[in-house]
């Protein structure tokens, strides 16, 4: 490995003071900004140890992304918090899972039961702006007790993605770093290590920060001294101002915004300076692709990764010129550090190149993982060409957010009226899939759909809300009393 994020951000912020880093509308904090936020930042957690976890409410704004980088000069625990979930959800999760400090905006601080449950629970409260953080009442160290990550631990992050149903993915400094630096030397002309130095170049970062592709864009973007321009969400006309308004050359777009893009009314000149965008986070059908480039004459460069791992394959502009026709649907090669292999699923055993099965993972910094496997369905071609082609489990992949059907169709039967729920993916134009769901109920109340779907929106994230529930007499089900998922399909006219 041949990068440290701590050293490289570290570095970068003794290079520029009056360089810009992060900007939102219109306005932009420069290096120089984010050094004296990790001065204070430095001295309001100085009576904190090193290894106990930091709370961040991960609203994308400049002001947090900022804290990011400053956490991790510091070498500090990031453990991130959703700012999507209801307010009870976060409020409690704060409670449980005790961070010795939380750090958030003001609007988030003032959420419903957030503040009184950092202060109830002994926790250090700081409020952050694009200014500095001051730190919330006296207190200046937490109560005992509170959260402490051993194993070098960088970010704690919660994921549903590629390897299971919900869990926290600890990523440590050695293999965040390694993971940097493999994107970096795949990308890069020679393969060489890239230095610490500031860059004209500029990414757009419109991702909810506790999504693994937006740490993996801010990290990547901030540690090779670019600058990156951040959106509160993704909207076909704002994004394509910003391309057009910073001659943005090379930055993420989630498929669905693909989709969206297309759906769009958006001028191809618009796009004019851009060399090439990458889509990971959930699959794009090729066709898809295709039909972006041929209406912008913009090269889409597929990629794959897994919370455990960041990023995994993807693209380059040089593989799409040589290999983009011939190659069609693939997620590109694999990364320099990496590892993958092809197991037969009964067995365990690997198969031959072209032949699929599960795919397992290894990679630098995280050697003592060994080979981990995922839940996708996979094949590597002779060239190292890597395609994706299923899931082994049964998450939903909404727009790249990974949804555990279990979990939706858990907070669905604690309604009262519930009797059982099942939850089943829809295939969504826009966002590749959907949750949608079937529920029996156990009184004859007029308990309605949308009175469910409100339901769980008071207990689960957004964008696990089912698209649609469908209240029935009985739920439909398979001779072995497994709920029927294409039955459940038809009721919802799907």
């Amino acid at each position: 490995m041949n990068m440290d994020i701590t050293q490289r951000f570290g570095e970068l912020l003794t290079l520029g003071a009056d360089t810009p880093a992060v900007g939102a509308d219109g306005v932009w904090d420069t290096w120089g900004d984010i050094a004296r936020l990790r001065g204070t930042l430095h001295d309001l957690l100085a009576e904190i140890p090193p290894e106990a976890a930091i709370g961040v409410i991960c609203r994308n704004s400049p002001e947090v992304i900022e804290v990011f980088v400053a956490l991790l000069a510091e070498h500090r625990v990031v453990f991130t918090l959703h700012d999507l979930q209801p307010d009870k959800a976060l409020a409690e999760e704060i409670a449980e899972k005790r961070p010795a400090a939380v750090l958030a905006t003001e609007t988030d601080l003032l959420r419903p039961g957030v503040r009184e449950s950092i202060e109830s629970s002994g926790l250090v409260g700081i409020a952050v702006s694009r200014g500095g953080a001051a730190r919330l009442g006296v207190r200046r160290r937490p109560a005992p007790g509170f959260a402490v990550l051993t194993g070098d631990v960088a970010v704690s992050l919660k994921s549903s993605g590629t390897t299971g149903p919900p869990k926290r993915i600890e990523l440590s400094y050695p293999a965040l770093s390694a993971s940097i630096d493999a994107v970096e030397r795949h990308h890069s002309k020679d393969g060489a290590p890239v230095r610490a130095a500031l860059r004209s170049g500029v990414t757009i970062q419109m991702l909810s920060l506790a999504h693994t592709s937006a740490l993996q864009t801010v990290c990547t973007t901030l540690a090779q001294g670019r600058r990156l321009v951040v959106l509160p969400r993704f909207e076909p006309v704002p994004w394509a101002k910003a391309v057009r308004e910073n001659q943005v050359v090379t930055t993420g777009l989630p498929p669905a915004a693909v989709k969206m893009l297309l759906d769009s009314d958006v001028p191809a000149d618009w796009l004019s300076s851009l060399k090439a965008v990458r889509a990971g986070s959930a699959p794009l059908p090729a066709e898809v692709a295709e039909q972006f480039e041929a209406r912008f004459g913009v090269p889409v460069l597929r990629a794959y990764g897994a919370t455990e791992f960041q990023g995994i394959a993807s693209w380059t502009l040089k593989d799409h010129k040589a290999h983009g026709a011939d190659k069609r649907g693939a997620v590109g090669r694999v990364h320099p550090g990496v590892e993958v292999r092809v197991v037969s699923p009964e067995t365990g055993e690997a198969v031959p190149n072209g032949e699929q099965g599960v795919l397992e993972v290894r990679s630098a910094g995280r050697e003592d993982k060994g080979w981990v496997r995922t839940s996708d369905l996979a094949r590597v071609d002779d060239d190292g060409f890597l395609w994706i082609e299923g899931r082994v489990d049964g998450a939903i992949n909404r727009g790249g957010f990974k949804i555990d059907p279990d979990e939706v169709a858990a907070a669905l039967r604690t309604h009262p009226d519930v009797r059982d729920a099942a939850v089943v993916p829809a295939d969504d134009p826009r966002l590749g899939q959907v949750p949608v769901a079937a529920v029996e109920l156990s009184t004859k109340d007029k308990v309605t759909g949308e009175d469910l779907r409100g339901w769980v929106r008071e207990r689960l994230e957004p964008f696990k809300v089912p698209a649609q529930v469908a209240v029935v007499d009985a739920l439909p089900r398979t001779a072995a009393m497994k709920a029927d998922r294409q039955a459940i399909l038809a009721l919802l006219g799907r």
